[in-house]
């Protein structure tokens, strides 16, 4: 449950929305010129398959949603943090580190280049 509402607050984050808007926007037009391009430039309106031009659209915001918000949640050392969070070595299951919003994750001190960083529940 805690997962899920971690998931939700970073993908409701406005940098997240926007970036997913962004995203759908561009490639939505460059999909239904792709697709429907004929059709709206001919004027042909009434032959315009108006719900799956408002999906060409829907489906790049939500991948670049879901896309940002799991890498958001990932721990890989010289990243920063988006939330505060107390994280375990999965490499050596010895180290556990707390790190602070905004701050960079460091590696474990026994894995290093290895560390494979998992957020305690």
């Amino acid at each position: 449950m805690i997962k899920s509402i971690l998931f939700l607050k970073v993908a409701f984050h406005k940098r997240t929305l926007v970036t997913g808007f962004k995203t759908a926007l561009i490639v939505g037009i460059f999909l239904n010129i792709i697709n429907q391009g004929d059709l709206i430039l001919s004027m042909k309106l009434a032959d315009v398959h108006w719900l799956k031009l408002a999906l060409t659209f829907c489906v790049p915001f939500f991948v670049s949603v879901y896309s940002a918000t799991i890498a958001r949640l990932r721990f890989d050392p010289g990243t920063r943090v988006w939330v505060e969070a107390q994280l375990s070595c999965g490499k050596c299951n010895k180290v556990s580190l707390h790190v602070l919003k905004n701050h960079l994750v460091g590696e474990c001190s026994k894995c290093r280049d290895e560390t494979l960083w998992h957020k305690n529940h």
